[in-house]
């Protein structure tokens, strides 16, 4: 007799260990110029709600299937030392998948003339899609296509680009960026040349050649404000080419980061709701589906109930808890089943035992529910794109962070989608979380008001 059983495990936390290694080569970014910098007032975003952010990882193999990028074990590694870096700056994510990609010119010959080919293969509206190449990309050991981004790939040879391509996907310059002009070593100008970031040091291209270690030894200098000035770059920072010396981002990149969240439609789709309700549908494939706050599945009036079939293999992730209600039907095949997971959301990877994988060989994706708001922040009102998997009737709550409803609408969405506008000029200044609620469960998106 098969048997399935429902996990409820906890995370343990990822261990601080030493982060701080050899300075070694590095193979350099391929991420280009950004097409406009965001820039943002110098006071620190300094929000006491965690920025989770979904992610999705893509390992490419041969076209036989051979020659995987990186197994799940260093995957893992990657992800946790990841998270590492970030969580001191209230950014967490959530691992909501891992497939694999069979193509060899991809796996170990990747470039630019693959690129448009290789992002239409299962991507994500509601994730960072982070593609796990065998080789560097054209010299390259990883690039995010563009500043901010939904997107980046990252080569096995240099897995620290983990971290710094994600930097970049959400909003950060490298700390020897010149685009819109040097930064100055004295400080003078920060906010709107080199990174945009005041407490990196001015740094130059190629710094990290000319070092011992993880200790500079150069000597470069440059013409500012009339005077000559001397570098002293940053040789510990994420964003640098200092890749074995990697050690933090500073806490203006950190705000940096969620600021660019907060101003960027994109990546506010890609952040885990506060809550999710799952119902009146039958899961046929691989899920994965985390909350900050809850998940509940099953038969919510007046929704439907909830039929998990053969194949639906997966996992649901939450900080506080995964409830399932009467209505939810639960009939695997095989070793098929799912994992309930109670996870504080920043504490680790959300993770506690293999990938909740979805190989597109076997499986197709589940069609899930999509709202995006803009602009973002805003001033007087916001426009509300919905897409429904199930048109129908839905309903939008604007709550502030009290939790108090401030605002309520219903609102009708048909096959090709649905627009609403939100005029909002009588709000206060501040945070504020839209929800869409609709038959299949709801969605939510983080608005700020100036």
């Amino acid at each position: 007799m098969k048997k399935w059983m429902i996990l409820l495990a906890g995370l343990m936390a990822f261990g601080q260990s030493a982060l701080l290694q050899a300075q070694q080569p590095h193979t350099g970014c391929g991420t280009p110029h950004p097409k406009q910098v965001l820039q943002f007032a110098a006071t620190e975003n300094s929000s006491a709600n965690p920025y989770v952010v979904q992610i999705f990882v893509h390992i490419l193999r041969n076209d036989d299937g051979s020659n995987a990028a990186m197994s799940d074990a260093t995957l893992r590694t990657n992800l946790d030392r990841m998270a590492a870096f970030y969580r001191p700056h209230n950014i967490c994510f959530t691992v909501v998948g891992r497939d694999f990609i069979d193509n060899t010119e991809w796996n170990t010959n990747y470039s630019t003339a693959d690129i448009g080919d290789l992002h239409a293969v299962n991507p994500h509206a509601d994730a960072i899609d982070i593609y796990v190449h065998r080789n560097d990309f054209e010299g390259s050991g990883g690039n995010a296509y563009d500043i901010p981004s939904s997107k980046c790939s990252v080569s096995a040879n240099s897995s620290f680009n983990f971290e710094h391509e994600v930097g970049h996907c959400l909003g950060l310059l490298h700390t020897f960026e010149d685009f819109m002009g040097a930064e100055c070593p004295d400080g003078s100008g920060c906010g709107s040349d080199g990174d945009f970031v005041c407490d990196t040091p001015a740094d130059f291209a190629g710094s990290q050649n000319m070092s011992s270690g993880c200790t500079y030894t150069g000597s470069q200098t440059i013409n500012c404000n009339g005077s000559t000035q001397s570098y002293n770059p940053p040789t510990n920072n994420i964003m640098s080419y200092w890749a074995g010396c990697y050690a933090q981002f500073s806490g203006g990149q950190g705000a940096r980061m969620r600021n660019t969240i907060d101003a960027t439609g994109f990546l506010q789709s890609r952040l885990t709701p506060q809550d999710r309700i799952i119902s009146n549908t039958t899961l046929n494939a691989e899920i994965a589906i985390g909350a900050q706050n809850s998940i509940q599945v099953g038969n919510l009036a007046p929704a439907g109930d909830v039929a998990m079939n053969g194949n639906a293999r997966g996992i649901l992730i939450a900080a506080q808890y995964v409830q399932l209600v009467p209505g939810t039907s639960i009939t695997p095949t095989g070793t098929n089943g799912i994992l309930l997971t109670i996870n504080q959301m920043c504490d680790g990877l959300f993770l506690t035992s293999e990938f909740p994988t979805a190989d597109r060989r076997q499986t197709e994706a589940v069609q899930l529910s999509a709202m995006q708001v803009s602009p973002n922040p805003f001033t007087s009102g916001v426009q509300v794109q919905i897409a429904l998997a199930n048109p129908g009737p839905a309903t939008l709550m604007l709550f502030d962070l009290t939790g108090k409803l401030v605002q309520e609408s219903n609102v009708q969405v048909d096959t090709y989608g649905h627009t609403e506008q939100l005029e909002l000029p009588h709000l206060d200044p501040g945070i504020y979380f839209l929800r869409l609620r609709h038959a299949r469960g709801s969605e939510s998106a983080r608005l700020v008001k100036l």
